[in-house]
């Protein structure tokens, strides 16, 4: 695995870093997913949401917060809150 990511990766990734410093509040999955259906329409999201998500915890962004079948994430504003 050499750690690129696609082009439509990269994508969604932008927009969930902007949506997160704009938009602030509490990130679930499902939250994500409307977001993603609402810039690129109908589709099967949710993994997408959920691995994106995570990404953003691992990179510093966001939070991580609940027990696994309750998660949510916040902006980290300790990281400057800027995505």
């Amino acid at each position: 695995m050499t750690g690129r990511v696609s082009a439509e990766e990269a994508q969604r990734l932008r927009l969930l870093r902007w949506a997160a410093g704009q938009w602030k509040g509490e990130w679930t999955t499902r939250r994500v997913q409307h977001l993603y259906q609402a810039r690129f329409g109908p589709g099967d999201w949710r993994r997408k949401a959920r691995g994106d998500l995570d990404q953003l915890a691992r990179q510093g962004l966001l939070i991580e917060h609940g027990p696994e079948n309750q998660r949510h994430f916040t902006l980290n504003t300790w990281n400057g809150g800027s995505p």
